[in-house]
């Protein structure tokens, strides 16, 4: 046991001492019990750090006991005791700062990083852009204002391939073109050959048959006046097959009525013969003049179109609409379209001659065909036409 006595020697001592940080230091009088002991240096607390750091870090703790002893006569005992508490909230502390600025610099740096690719990548968006136009079949599209020693190959080479492209399309349009000319013009040399020719012959077997009927009628001879009757229906039949057939050929009403009185009397024909479905004719008051084949490209669109509607769809409503679209994303054009409520395109559509060569007329001329179901019910084929038609220019120039 400890020896009592006098406790001015654990208070003086008490009163010297200063418990330094990372050290617990305790005075224990053998009579009085713990003194207190003054702390310096109280800024970083030991709670700083959270609970799972500290776990983590913490050493064994280690303590010491040392004898307080004067004149032969122990007074008590300090007590020293490991306490890292303040060391892992100075480290957890500038680890927290090195760990933020660290942070803060990836962050930056990525940033960076980031910026500095987003620019670099921006010529490989204008590349790729361009390409997507070329895809989409806008053959003038060109690449400007990119310049760079990586670069220059790539924009050379591929304003080199649309100005070819560009060029092929043009030289095949002008062909297209030639050839619908070439075969309008032959449509209408036969219808004009058929009319003059077979016209006043049929008119002359027509005459000659009544002649022989009135000649027959006054001889009483019955079998040579229907005989002669009989001819002269052939005739008529003949005559039938040989307008339906010039109208086929060559459409009467163009070249002779501008192109909007031309559909006019187009649609009032087959109105004339369909008179139990409800029409909706829209059309402009005029058109711009345009060249023949333009003109008969449309004529031929509305009456294929309304011609297919009519005998595939069994529709109650049939509407037709053409208008003058302006320029904008397209050049200016002719936008047109038959719509009816019929029975709609087929599970596998096989598209007939008429609207094969309708398509492939309209490609020719530079325009875009499309046949779809209309909304709700049945089909719509609608078609644009631009008013100056692909390799026009280029079929002058050859011509």
């Amino acid at each position: 046991a400890l020896a009592a006595g006098p406790g001015e020697v654990t208070a003086k001592l008490a009163d010297l001492l200063v418990e330094p940080r990372h050290v617990r230091l305790s005075i224990v009088d053998a009579r009085t019990g713990p003194k207190p002991v003054r702390r310096v240096d109280q800024a970083v607390e030991a709670g700083a750090a959270p609970d799972w750091f500290r776990r983590l870090v913490t050493p064994a703790l280690r303590e010491t006991h040392l004898s307080i002893v004067n004149g032969g006569v122990e007074h008590g005992v300090v007590v020293l005791t490991t306490d890292p508490g303040d060391e892992i909230a100075e480290v957890w502390r500038d680890g927290s700062v090195i760990f933020r600025t660290l942070a803060g610099c990836l962050v930056a740096t990525l940033a960076v990083l980031v910026l500095v690719i987003r620019q670099a990548l921006v010529p490989l968006d204008r590349i790729n852009a361009a390409l997507a136009a070329l895809k989409d079949g806008r053959l003038s599209t060109r690449i400007r204002d990119l310049r760079g020693p990586d670069f220059d190959p790539i924009v050379e080479g591929f304003n080199t391939l649309s100005a070819g492209l560009e060029a092929s399309e043009a030289a095949r349009a002008a062909l297209a073109r030639k050839v619908i000319s070439l075969g309008d013009a032959e449509r209408r040399s036969i219808a004009m050959e058929l009319h003059d020719e077979f016209g006043p012959c049929l008119f002359g077997l027509r005459v000659k048959a009544g002649g022989i009927v009135r000649l027959a009628e006054a001889r009483g001879d019955a079998v040579l006046a229907r005989d002669a009757q009989t001819i002269s229906a052939i005739v008529d039949q003949i005559q039938t097959a040989n307008t339906q057939l010039l109208i086929t050929l060559r459409p009467m009403p163009i070249g002779q009525l501008s192109l909007v009185e031309a559909i006019t009397d187009m649609l009032d024909g087959i109105r004339s013969t369909h008179t139990g479905l409800l029409w909706r004719i829209d059309l402009p008051e005029a058109l711009p003049p345009t060249d023949e084949i333009l003109d008969l490209t449309v004529y031929r669109f509305l009456q294929e179109g309304v011609t297919n509607a009519l005998r595939h769809g069994m529709p109650r409503r049939i509407a037709v609409a053409v208008r003058l679209a302006e320029a904008g994303e397209r050049p200016a054009g002719i936008e047109m379209s038959v719509e009816d409520d019929g029975a709609g395109l087929p599970g596998r559509l096989v598209e007939g001659r008429g609207l094969t060569g309708m398509r492939d007329r309209i490609q020719a001329v530079g325009g875009t065909l499309s046949l779809g179901p209309r909304p709700g019910r049945g089909t719509r084929l609608s078609a644009f036409l631009p008013l100056v038609p692909a390799g026009a220019g280029l079929l002058e120039t050859q011509s």
